[in-house]
């Protein structure tokens, strides 16, 4: 489905500005002067942003100048003494701290990932968020391997002698690249598991800003979070998650030489910009990239598709206009609008028939239901996708030229302004969190909402034209999944507004957790063979909430086709007359959830 819809795209970013006669009946204007001349210039501008990333001759031709540049910036804005072995003293925290603000408003994260987002106890109101970061392989596991590590270490070794600057690189490319291995590494260390940064009531730490710079005075967060607010905003308090991570890092820093830590920074800048230069001097960390993958260390990615990824995620909302033009319908999104309201009522009766759960907690949890926001298809607000002028006027501030590295540049600030000009209103309900041509879905616990781009809502997945049980196997299993989330082991500690509370009775939470307990011991006992020949298990603590969405969804759109089909009965489709449709709807679900794996198998 994602190859399709790339086709799709790329057939969209590669065509002329579809003219009168080529727009749809699904078209966001019937045509007036106005609209078509601003839609035209929005179509233009994504145009000229892939147009750009697709020149490589020209890319090669710059090469690594421009992220030179940064790196100068970078090195200048924390500079390093001739003694490579010097740490870190009280006199350089403010250095360190601008850094870590300039990096920030370049869209690299350091030793914190810092955002704004909904206060998870007051969904109306946006704060400051921080999560740990500060490690570059996928997950600190990945530390305690040695032969990862040496790869790792010889990579990042090749990066820095080419690229870091002489007044960094006072010490060896080799031995900077170990001493930046072992920083990461002990950061790894001290990041909590991931299962607690998926738990809210781990994770939900208020604490005033002002107190964020005595918990880790080495980093400064209460002076870098000032400096990304709006001038007309005075933040007061924000969310740390684990104050006792930052801490530690704090700690660990001040023991750290200020060469390694620049060599650190550094590298999270190159790691962030190298896949907008093609030069010779970053290949090391795509054929390492490659080898983490498990592709061949050359492999390259088509053009076409690296650029595209690229326009979606800078432009995407002018993208996803044109493609649910092309991909699309009304009668989809009513279709989908329909299935999502047999499912929550299936919701609605199966928390009637629940043993286990106390009459006022089923109350609050039908409302609940009754409350989730259903989004299909695409934005009409924040933007209106379908809008030409409110497209126009969502990306005023983006500037878009024929330079692909200026242009990732100015969408990378872009994107950090729009995360932070939210400070001081009120949360965007209308705003969502995937482009329309996506091929995924997602439950919001804050919003309390269930979002489906167009780009899920295709064949096979979904077919307005063909029976009821290819639509409810696949799609409406997405959908219940989705709102299973709502009251899976995060989602149950926030109401029907949103709220991030206690309204489960003690009772109810010990039988979820009796049941919930079940599914982690199960999955728990998954395993598949590594690479060293010993079993790798599933974590099912982990993986939870998606093993309780997995299964209430197709539950639930089981009973919700069976109820539907009643009153319209499917066809049988030709071809597969040998099955039942009770046969074809789990026929249809295993085809969307079957991995490309077993296809060779």
């Amino acid at each position: 489905m994602s190859d399709n819809s790339r086709i799709t795209l790329r057939h969209i970013l590669e065509s002329p500005y579809p003219g009168d006669s080529k727009h749809s009946a699904f078209s966001p204007m019937n045509l007036q002067e106005l609209a078509a001349s601003t839609d035209e210039e929005n179509f233009l501008t994504m145009r000229e942003s892939y147009t750009a990333c697709m020149n490589v001759t020209i890319l090669k031709e710059i090469g690594v100048a421009p992220l030179t540049k940064l790196i100068d910036n970078i090195a200048h804005s924390f500079p390093v003494t001739d003694n490579t072995e010097d740490l870190l003293l009280p006199e350089d925290y403010t250095k360190l701290s601008d850094t870590i603000l300039l990096l920030e408003k370049l869209g690299v994260t350091s030793f914190e990932s810092l955002y704004t987002g909904a206060d998870d106890k007051n969904p109306d109101v946006v704060i400051i968020q921080a999560m740990p970061a500060g490690y570059n392989l996928p997950s600190p596991e990945y530390y305690e391997d040695d032969d990862t590590v040496k790869q790792y270490e010889a990579m990042l070794a090749q990066v820095f002698s080419s690229l870091l600057p002489t007044t960094t690189s006072k010490q060896s490319s080799t031995k900077l690249a170990q001493s930046v291995v072992k920083l990461e590494k002990q950061i790894a260390a001290l990041t909590p598991p991931p299962e607690d940064g998926q738990d809210v009531t781990k994770y939900y730490n208020i604490v005033p800003v002002s107190e964020v710079g005595k918990i880790g005075p080495v980093l400064g967060l209460d002076k870098v979070v000032r400096g990304l607010a709006p001038a007309s905003y005075a933040p007061d308090t924000m969310l740390l998650a684990f104050p006792e991570f930052l801490g530690n890092v704090s700690q660990i820093l001040s023991k750290t030489p200020k060469s390694t830590i620049s060599s650190f920074l550094i590298w999270n800048l190159i790691n962030s910009y190298a896949s907008y230069v093609e030069a010779p001097e970053v290949e090391p960390i795509s054929r390492f990239n490659n080898i983490m993958s498990g592709r061949d260390p050359e492999t390259k990615s088509e053009r076409w598709k690296t650029c595209l990824n690229y326009v979606d995620g800078t432009l995407g909302w002018i993208l996803s206009r044109f493609y649910v033009e092309a991909a699309f319908s009304e009668a989809a999104k009513k279709y989908g609008d329909q299935i999502i309201l047999d499912i929550k009522q299936q919701f609605i009766t199966r928390l009637g028939d629940l043993d286990w759960m106390d009459e006022s907690v089923k109350k609050l949890a039908t409302n609940k239901v009754h409350n989730i926001n259903q989004k299909i298809g695409y934005p009409t607000k924040s933007p209106n996708i379908m809008n030409p002028e409110a497209l126009r006027d969502y990306y005023k501030s983006l500037v878009i030229t024929n330079s692909f590295f200026n242009n990732s540049l100015s969408s990378n600030k872009f994107a950090a302004n729009q995360t932070w000009s939210a400070l001081g209103k009120p949360v965007d309900r209308g705003e969502w969190g995937m482009q329309a041509d996506i091929v995924n879905a997602y439950y919001n616990p804050a919003g309390n909402e269930i979002v489906f781009p167009a780009g899920i809502m295709q064949f096979p997945v979904f077919s307005v034209d063909l029976p009821g049980y290819v639509s409810y196997g696949a799609f409406a299993s997405v959908a219940g999944h989705e709102l299973s989330h709502a009251f899976d082991n995060s989602g149950r500690h926030y109401d029907e507004n949103g709220n991030y509370t206690d309204w489960w009775t003690d009772r109810t939470v010990e039988e979820f957790d009796k049941r919930a307990n079940c599914f982690v011991d199960q999955y728990n006992n998954f395993t598949i063979e590594g690479n060293n020949g010993q079993p790798l298990h599933v974590n099912g603590r982990l993986t939870l909430g998606e093993n309780i969405a997995d299964a209430g969804g197709v539950s639930a759109a089981f009973a919700a086709w069976k109820k539907r089909q009643v009153a319209t009965p499917d066809q049988s489709l030709p071809g597969l007359d040998h099955f039942t449709h009770d046969q074809l709807f789990f026929v249809f679900y295993g085809n969307w959830w079957h991995d490309r794996e077993f296809k060779t198998i």
